[in-house]
């Protein structure tokens, strides 16, 4: 089931707070926080994210299109994660034209959260999908990666 987006506010300011608490462990083994400045607005920016870990040195996030904070990364850019309870400097790299890296990715989001699958515009009942879905949701997704 899809969170409504307009709960989405709330859930992130929720998020971001326990992603800084003792408490972090309740999400910190999937969700980061992104602490990063906005390359037109030079605002201070931050948004939790689903990730995923790529050996000791990187994780790695799917992102749709149609957000805006992925164009910060088009050229990789120094950011700060909250992540698993600890604040870390990266490099943050947004690949959106990247079909294959995406749908390993994807791929690989969908194992580990299959519930996640509404999110990248899949319906997948009893967890199975077309190929076309997932092909178009390749299309429509952006990978980010973040080199520890």
């Amino acid at each position: 089931m899809r969170i409504p987006e307009t709960l989405f506010p709330f859930i992130n300011r929720v998020m971001k707070v326990l992603l800084r608490s003792p408490l972090h462990g309740l999400m910190s083994g999937s969700v980061m926080t992104i602490h990063f400045t906005g390359r037109r607005s030079g605002r201070r920016r931050a948004t939790p994210v689903r990730y995923l870990r790529e050996g000791d040195a990187a994780v790695v996030c799917l992102t749709s299109r149609e957000t805006a904070w992925w164009h910060n990364f088009r050229d990789p850019a120094a950011v700060e994660l909250q992540l698993a309870g600890r604040r870390i400097a990266a490099t943050a790299h947004a690949l959106p034209d990247d079909a294959q890296r995406k749908a390993a990715v994807l791929a690989r989001v969908l194992q580990r959260f299959p519930g996640d699958a509404p999110y990248h515009g899949i319906n997948a009942r009893r967890g199975r999908f077309t190929d076309e879905q997932f092909d178009q949701a390749v299309q429509n997704d952006v990978v980010v990666t973040f080199a520890l």
